[in-house]
């Protein structure tokens, strides 16, 4: 009887342990080796992931996004984002950057009268508009 145990059963569900299932949010991929076996870097992880929900968290994420993309940094390059942010580590840490007023939006106006479905089509065709241009 010693054979059956070694064969691996297909219906039995694998529970992964204890510990890892803590230190992470549920639906989260594992955590790379060098940053899994680093308790510094799994606090960090911790208190980004416990930030990541906070609007303004977001806010200053993106102001410091805009001005990297200002300033020709790749934001999908993880080397050009860690050397932007080792040049500008004071800056950042004062928190300097602010986020820029924007633009207000502008108002569309209206230059000529509405066309109705049923009315004939501008083109002259003599077609109903919604048979001819409106589709």
């Amino acid at each position: 009887m010693s054979w059956l145990s070694k064969i691996k059963n297909p219906f039995k569900k694998e529970t992964a342990p204890a510990a890892d299932a803590a230190s992470m949010p549920a639906g989260m991929p594992p955590l790379p080796p060098e940053i899994a076996n680093d308790p510094k870097m799994k606090g960090m992880m911790g208190t980004f992931f416990r930030k990541w929900k906070d609007p303004a968290f977001l806010k200053q994420l993106r102001t410091l996004a805009g001005h990297m993309q200002r300033e020709g940094v790749d934001i999908k390059d993880r080397t050009a984002v860690q050397a932007w942010l080792e040049k500008n580590k004071e800056r950042v840490e004062k928190g300097d950057f602010k986020e820029e007023a924007q633009k207000p939006g502008e108002t569309f106006v209206k230059t000529g009268p509405d066309i109705g479905r049923n009315d004939p089509c501008h083109c002259g065709s003599g077609k109903k508009f919604k048979k001819c241009h409106g589709a």
